[in-house]
C-alpha cells in the first residue's frame, strides 16, 4: 500500500517537469516567430520605403473634395423693422472657409467680424454660414456676397430689398401759407419710404376733395408752384405718398389775403312809413373785413333807435324803421380790412318794386312788392324788328302780405320778337321798370268756322267735332 502510494507520487513528479520543459520550448519558439515576423516586417517596410523613393503613390494620400454652395442668389424682401437671414448651405458643410461682403466690401471671415463700426445688427448664425440682419433698415438694401475661399473660388449673390410703408417728413408752404393775392405759393412735401413714394396733390373744395390737374399749377417731383394766386385758391390742401406698402397723408391751410367783396340779397326794398325794414348784406376777405352802414353818405349810428345793426359772421343785416319820409334812401355796406374796401348799396324805398320776370312761351309771371296798395300794372311790349311799342294794361291780382303774383297769357298779337318790360304803380309813386325780358310771340293755331245747322251767329267747330259729325251722318245714311 505504502509502495503504491509512492509509486503514483513519483509518476506525477515527474509529468509536471515535462510538462514544464514543453511551456518553455513552446515560449522560445513563438519569440523566434515573433523575431523572424518583426525582421520580415522590417525588409518589408523596406521595401516600401525604397519604393516610395522610386516613385510609388501612398494610397492614403487622395485629392482634396472642392466646396459647392447649394443656395441660389436670391432677392430678399422684407419690411422695415424685421429680421432678415441671408442663406448660405455649403457642401461639404465642414472645413471650407465662408466671407460675407457687402456690395465687395468683406463683413465676415467664418464667424469673425471683418469691421467694427456698423455691424452690432449684423451676425453669422449658429451652426451655419447663414447671415442674419436683425431691425433691418432701409439703409440694409445692397448686394450682399457668399464666397466659398478656395483656388478656384465660388459665391453667390444675394439682393436685399428693405422696404418701408410712406412717411411724410415735412409738408410746408411758402410765406407759412398766408400769400398776398396775385403773389406766387410753392407747397412742399417731403416724404420718406422704400420704395420711394408717388406723390399726389388735391384741394378741398365744395364739391368734394379734388385732385390737382396741371392747370392748377407747375408740378415737379416733390413741390406744386402756384403763380399769380386767386383768392379763390385758398383752403386746405392735401399731400398724399403711396408705394406698395402703404400710404401717408398730411393737410395745410392755404390763406390768401385779399381786399373784401360785398354782396346785397336786394338792390332795392319797399318799405313803408312805421314799417320794418331789414338790409342785408355779406361781405368776404382775408383777413376778416369790419362792415360800416352808411345812409345817403352819412355813417348810421347803431345806437339810434330808429337803427339796429347786426353781425354773424360775414353777415351783416341793417334793420331801419322809417319815421318819415325822409328816412328812406340809400343804404350803403361797407367792408374794409388791410388790403382794400369794397361797398354795395341798397335803395329803401315806397314805389312798388317788380322782380322775377320770366317767360314761358306766350306765358309771363312776375311778381311786385308794394307795401302801399297798388293801383296799376303795366306791360310794355317792344317789337324788336319793327320798333313798335304796344301797351297793356294787366288787372291788379290780390296781395298776398305786400306781395303780388302776376300771371299773363299773351293774345291777339302779331307773331314777332317782342322785348317785355314791366312797371307797377302804387299810391305813391311809379316802379322802374324790371329789366326786359325777350318773348317770341306764336300765334295760337285758328279753327275751322262753320255755320250753324240752326241758324245765327256762326261759331268755331274744333276739327274732331267735324270729323264726328261725318261719321255720324253717314251711319244714318247707310241705315236708312
Amino acid at each position: 500500500m505504502e509502495l503504491r502510494r509512492l509509486s503514483l507520487c513519483l509518476a506525477l513528479f515527474m509529468l509536471a517537469i515535462i510538462m514544464q520543459r514543453s511551456d518553455a520550448h513552446s515560449m522560445r519558439k513563438r519569440d523566434a516567430d515573433d523575431a523572424y515576423e518583426g525582421l520580415m516586417g522590417d525588409e518589408a517596410n523596406d521595401d516600401e520605403t525604397q519604393n516610395d523613393a522610386e516613385g510609388g503613390n501612398d494610397p492614403e494620400e487622395e485629392e482634396s473634395i472642392l466646396a459647392v454652395i447649394q443656395t441660389l442668389p436670391t432677392v430678399y424682401n422684407v419690411t422695415v423693422g424685421k429680421t432678415i437671414r441671408l442663406e448660405c448651405r455649403v457642401e461639404p458643410a465642414d472645413g471650407p472657409v465662408i466671407q460675407w461682403s457687402r456690395n465687395k466690401q468683406p463683413l465676415f471671415m467664418g464667424h469673425l467680424p471683418m469691421i467694427s463700426k456698423g455691424i452690432e445688427r449684423f451676425s453669422i448664425a449658429p451652426n451655419s454660414n447663414d447671415l442674419l440682419i436683425s431691425d433691418v433698415k432701409p439703409s440694409d438694401s445692397d448686394v450682399y456676397n457668399c464666397s466659398v475661399l478656395q483656388n478656384p473660388p465660388v459665391e453667390i449673390e444675394h439682393t436685399l430689398s428693405v422696404h418701408e410703408a410712406p412717411r411724410i417728413v415735412r409738408f410746408s408752404a411758402s410765406d407759412n401759407g398766408t400769400v398776398v393775392e396775385g403773389s406766387d405759393l410753392l407747397l412742399t412735401c417731403d416724404v420718406a419710404g422704400s420704395p420711394p413714394p408717388q406723390i399726389m396733390w388735391s384741394k378741398e373744395t365744395d364739391a368734394g376733395n379734388v385732385r390737382l390737374q396741371e392747370t392748377d399749377g407747375n408740378f415737379s417731383l416733390n413741390s406744386v408752384f402756384i403763380q399769380n394766386i386767386k383768392r379763390e385758391q385758398a383752403g386746405k390742401y392735401y399731400c398724399y405718398a403711396i408705394n406698395g406698402v402703404g400710404n401717408a397723408q398730411a393737410e395745410l391751410t392755404v390763406k390768401v389775403l385779399h381786399k373784401p367783396q360785398v354782396r346785397v340779397h336786394h338792390t332795392v326794398i319797399n318799405s313803408a312809413v312805421q314799417v320794418e325794414a331789414v338790409l342785408q348784406c355779406s361781405a368776404h376777405g382775408e383777413p376778416t373785413p369790419s362792415i360800416s352802414w352808411y345812409k345817403d353818405g352819412s355813417l348810421v349810428d347803431s345806437a339810434s333807435q330808429q337803427y339796429v345793426i347786426t353781425r354773424d359772421g360775414p353777415h351783416s343785416n341793417l334793420t331801419v324803421v322809417p319815421q318819415m319820409d325822409q328816412d328812406f334812401g340809400t343804404f350803403t355796406c361797407v367792408a374794409r380790412n388791410n388790403h382794400g374796401k369794397h361797398n354795395k348799396s341798397i335803395e329803401l324805398v315806397q314805389r312798388p318794386v317788380v322782380e322775377e320776370l320770366d317767360v314761358v312761351g306766350n306765358k309771363l309771371t312776375w311778381k311786385v312788392h308794394s307795401h302801399q296798395p297798388l293801383e296799376t300794372i303795366e306791360l310794355q311790349l317792344r317789337d324788336m324788328a319793327m320798333g313798335n311799342l304796344t301797351v297793356l294794361t294787366i288787372p291788379v291780382p290780390t296781395s298776398k302780405g305786400h306781395e303780388y303774383e302776376v300771371t299773363y297769357v299773351l293774345d291777339n298779337l302779331t307773331p314777332a320778337k317782342y322785348e317785355a318790360v314791366v312797371k307797377a304803380k302804387n299810391t305813391k309813386e311809379w316802379s322802374r321798370n324790371s329789366d326786359p325780358m325777350v318773348v317770341e310771340y306764336e300765334a295760337q293755331p285758328m279753327y275751322i268756322q262753320h255755320a250753324s245747322v240752326l241758324g245765327g251767329n256762326s261759331h268755331s267747330v274744333r276739327p274732331s267735332t267735324v270729323l264726328l259729325s261725318t261719321v255720324f251722318m253717314y251711319l244714318l245714311v247707310r241705315m236708312f
